[in-house]
């Protein structure tokens, strides 16, 4: 797999695709870094803040709380996220972060960067796939409620909030709609292919493409 033409794969995915798994298995077989937590890791790293600060207004904006409050009760916000009291870090800047790392990532190649717009941040980047791994409703409430043991209303419920906090995302910091298809090289339904046939069509696409 080290001859790949393409050196840098950004990977976007609706939420319970299995885009996250998906990355991993990837990372493994080609023996590329994976850079998706490991953006929090690093963005707290350097600015001194806790991961679970940066993780709870991360591919966010400033409504964040008061949205998801709305979405799953005061509740259920708790018992999903931790989120510390507001520090000095805005949304503005954690985005600009984000660039700024996955813009580096990308100089070094043989990455794969998971959400975070990496795709718009890198869309005239040279040797870069772009892929989105959708997958219909139900089997994305299916797999959250077998990995993350929720009920199915409860599923639903997080699969509409997370979807709709990283459309608000990429709307607010890049002026895009996220699923949109002429944003990417390559749209894969992991609901027809699964997880394993989805990591053998991006593979193959990364070997083929010019």
């Amino acid at each position: 797999m080290g001859n790949t033409t393409r050196s840098i794969l950004t990977i976007s995915h609706q939420y319970g695709s299995g885009g996250s798994r998906i990355a991993r298995d990837l990372g493994q077989r080609l023996q590329w870094a994976v850079w998706e937590k490991e953006i929090v890791r690093k963005i707290a790293t350097q600015y001194k803040v806790s991961e679970e600060y940066v993780e709870a207004k991360d591919e966010r904006v400033d409504s964040f709380i008061e949205r998801m409050v709305g979405l799953f009760g005061m509740g259920g916000f708790e018992s999903a996220y931790e989120v510390p009291p507001p520090l000095w870090l805005t949304d503005a800047q954690l985005a600009r972060m984000t660039r700024s790392i996955v813009e580096d990532v990308a100089k070094e190649g043989r990455a794969i960067i998971v959400g975070r717009a990496g795709n718009l941040i890198l869309a005239d980047h040279p040797r870069t796939l772009h892929v989105f791994i959708l997958a219909p409703l139900p089997v994305r409430i299916g797999r959250v409620m077998e990995t993350e043991g929720l009920t199915h209303a409860a599923a639903e419920q997080r699969v509409a909030g997370m979807d709709k906090l990283r459309a608000d995302y990429v709307r607010t910091f890049y002026h895009a709609d996220w699923r949109d298809p002429g944003h990417y090289h390559l749209v894969i339904d992991s609901g027809v292919w699964e997880e394993g046939g989805t990591t053998e069509l991006i593979t193959w696409a990364l070997e083929r493409a010019s």
